[in-house]
């Protein structure tokens, strides 16, 4: 069944709406709330009955961890967002127009649409390239919103040249209106890009974007009800697949300690993608330094917490800051992110806070080293 709204998916399939306990782990663990027991079970109680709770509106980065750690195997996070996006209809708030700007499709004038517009005919040409499906192939990249505005840099990878592309301008995974409680263009979004997507014959496709790999290969299936035919894979594991297997050598190493920053979704997608992160920045020469919060724990960058108190973008910063704190206190100069959203949001709070912080794009850094002209830290 597809879902019309958050709370759909907030009990999956084979459960009913007496498998909530009312325990609390949710919030108790909560890497940000960390609510005693009496208190996250109270506020759980609030949510459930669609009264306002006392802390979460205020403090939920909306990061996903909560679903990780729920003995039910619920998922809370649909549950804070439906009351959340409950809260913003009541008080009559829309959509802000500079978040629709950033939605794929929405209007003809957008922010990744401006973009191919305006792009040189070299772009252009490749962008009309990937439009078109490729031939039957065990694989497939997918390049979505952020990879279609350098086209160049990956159709012309060394690293990714057995990799048929595809990636027509209007396909989106949906992640933004998603984040900010747009659920109804969210669900018009699947049902475009997923007519786009079935006509490709493959086994796997693969996701340049990290985004891409939760929304097409979980959030679509898991929470919204809509499959695609076909196994869905980030990028990096592909990559790490490939290095394990003897496919693909590093070229190039760097020597420098780096920070990983895993971006809040990435619990959704679990132990191979965490692995075959830290496996590729090992093998590319690079040390790692391990922020107190990661993986299923990791603080959010501040991208969606812009939904919260009536989308005051304030509350971007904010909460930016606790992760910056953890990566400065590290004492690496850089850090490595997986996030389109986490590159910007995390950039933008170091200089915000006058922070010489050198943040990287965790895929560029990794296909140079495979021997790529990427745009790279060459150190």
């Amino acid at each position: 069944m597809v879902s019309k709204s958050y709370i759909d998916a907030f009990i999956p399939a084979g459960k009913d709406d007496k498998t909530c306990i009312n325990c609390g782990i949710c919030l108790q663990k909560c890497p940000v709330m960390k609510m005693d027991k009496a208190e996250s079970k109270e506020e759980i109680k609030r949510l459930l009955n669609g009264e306002e709770p006392k802390r979460v509106f205020n403090e939920c980065t909306f990061c996903y961890s909560c679903n990780t750690y729920c003995p039910e195997g619920l998922r809370p996070y649909n549950l804070i967002m439906e009351r959340m996006v409950e809260k913003n209809q009541k008080t009559k708030t829309g959509i802000p127009k500079s978040l629709e700007y950033m939605m794929t499709g929405k209007n003809e004038s957008g922010y990744f649409f401006d973009i191919y517009k305006a792009a040189p005919k070299e772009d252009q040409a490749i962008l009309d390239k990937w439009t078109q499906v490729p031939a039957k192939s065990k694989d497939v990249l997918f390049i979505g919103c952020v990879g279609r505005t350098f086209p160049q840099r990956l159709e012309n990878s060394k690293a990714l040249a057995s990799l048929p592309k595809f990636g027509p301008r209007n396909a989106c995974c949906g992640e933004i209106p998603h984040r900010f409680g747009y659920y109804e263009y969210f669900s018009e979004l699947v049902e475009r890009t997923y007519k786009t997507l079935e006509k490709l014959n493959t086994e796997r496709l693969v996701c340049y974007c990290g985004s891409c790999s939760n929304y097409l290969g979980n959030i679509w299936s898991n929470y919204h009800g809509v499959k695609l035919p076909y196994q869905v894979i980030s990028l990096y594991e592909w990559l790490w697949e490939k290095y394990q297997a003897g496919e693909l050598a590093i070229e190039r190493k760097f020597s420098k300690d780096i920070a990983i920053s895993d971006s809040c979704y990435t619990s959704e997608l679990g132990d191979n993608f965490y692995e075959a992160i830290r496996g590729l920045h090992k093998a590319a020469g690079m040390n790692i330094v391990e922020l107190p919060n990661n993986r299923y724990d990791s603080l959010c960058c501040g991208f969606a917490s812009g939904l919260r108190n009536n989308y005051d973008q304030t509350q971007v910063g904010i909460t930016a800051k606790k992760k910056l704190d953890q990566i400065i206190a590290t004492n690496a100069k850089e850090v490595s992110v997986n996030c389109p959203g986490c590159w910007a949001g995390i950039g933008g709070a170091a200089k915000a806070n006058n922070q010489n912080l050198k943040v990287r794009f965790a895929i560029s850094e990794i296909l140079w080293a495979f021997g790529d002209d990427a745009p790279a830290a060459k150190k």
